[in-house]
């Protein structure tokens, strides 16, 4: 035991005296190995999140409280030099069961190509792929994109991923300028399947967006997927597809465009997608804006049309929000907003949703 103590007293001692003679040799304006590595740590896991809570009220009987999200993020640097860049993000869900969202790694060697493999945001829709739920500017997304860009339990195809998916991106841009580039690109092969899991299929989806920013504020995009879902039929009930591990494979296509204009007071953005799932075609649109009248506080609305079959209309649904976004301080977001939810063939249906958003 007492050689034990000796050996350890001995390498203390040295490692203290090794960094007193680096500190001495190293020049004034290097900063100490512990720092310079306390600052790579920095680099390479940088964690954040957020949480939202609120209460929502509709004339069907609904009044509740419910806990919404509950998001973790690490992500960061892996390497930043020559030869480009390797970064990567994990997200997870808490609330509920938990489950991994985002896990991904991205290179790229040059601005204008780049490889992404993992689970992460499909680039189908502008809404969905650049506006996650702090971003977005009201409490829920469209009515387009939570039916074709399987962002929601009320997806057509049934298939909720979070509009997520797993596989290989292809992303890239071009012609840059001062802050931003005048076209960008993604083209990925994703399996098309659930979240955190193995495809059950040899089929592939192939989903591409091409987005060309004329000015800074600008974008304008263009998307597309072509791909197979297990769908054994429609349910006229649910007004969507029940998603099945089955043989029965039908064409999943979607195809659309939008434009988003964004400054920092104003906003402004369109959206149009359509889409045939088995032998159902659908479409839908949203137009968009929003104004800060004063300092943190931000009047928004929100026109939604949706057709779940465009050879039958008789059950289409338009949306009309309005809201107001307050932003007290820095890691906190207010929202309350209003929707006359008109479908036809039925009553039409008032909702209240209040959201608190707190982020760290």
């Amino acid at each position: 035991m007492k050689r034990k103590c000796i050996i350890i007293s001995a390498l203390v001692l040295a490692g203290w005296v090794a960094n007193a003679q680096q500190t001495e040799t190293q020049p004034a304006t290097e900063k100490p190995v512990s720092e310079q590595v306390a600052e790579q740590v920095k680099k390479l896991v940088v964690p954040s999140g957020f949480l939202q809570t609120g209460y929502t009220y509709t004339d069907a009987h609904t009044s509740t409280f419910l806990l919404r999200r509950a998001r973790l993020v690490l992500q960061g640097d892996l390497y930043k030099g020559d030869g480009g860049k390797v970064d990567y993000k994990l997200q997870l869900e808490l609330t509920g069961t938990p489950k991994i969202l985002d896990l991904f790694v991205r290179y790229r060697p040059i601005d204008e190509f780049g490889l992404k493999l993992g689970q992460y945001k499909s680039p189908l829709s502008i809404e969905n792929s650049e506006y996650n739920p702090v971003k977005l500017e009201f409490i829920n997304y469209s009515l387009v994109v939570q039916r074709l860009a399987r962002m929601s339990k009320n997806d057509l195809s049934g298939y909720n991923q979070n509009g997520r998916d797993l596989g290989l991106e292809f992303v890239g841009s071009a012609f840059k300028q001062d802050g931003f580039s005048l076209l960008n690109y993604e083209l990925a092969i994703f399996n098309g399947h659930t979240l955190n899991a193995n495809d059950n299929n040899e089929s592939k989806d192939v989903v591409g967006r091409l987005i060309v920013k004329p000015i800074k504020d600008l974008s304008v995009a263009g998307y597309f997927q072509w791909g197979e879902g297990a769908l054994p039929g429609y349910d006229e009930a649910t007004r969507k597809f029940a998603a099945q591990d089955t043989n029965l494979y039908v064409e999943m296509n979607r195809f659309g465009g939008g434009v988003a204009y964004k400054t920092q007071k104003a906003f402004a953005r369109a959206e149009y997608i359509a889409g045939k799932t088995g032998t159902l075609n659908s479409q839908g649109f949203y137009l968009a804006g929003g104004y800060e009248v004063i300092k943190g506080l931000s009047l928004v609305a929100r026109y939604d049309f949706f057709d779940d079959d465009t050879d039958n209309s008789d059950y289409s649904e338009q949306d009309i929000t309005v809201g107001l976004n307050y932003n007290p301080v820095k890691p906190i977001d207010l929202k309350l907003n209003y929707t006359l939810q008109n479908n036809k063939g039925r009553d039409n249906l008032n909702s209240i949703y209040f959201m608190v958003t707190v982020k760290y």
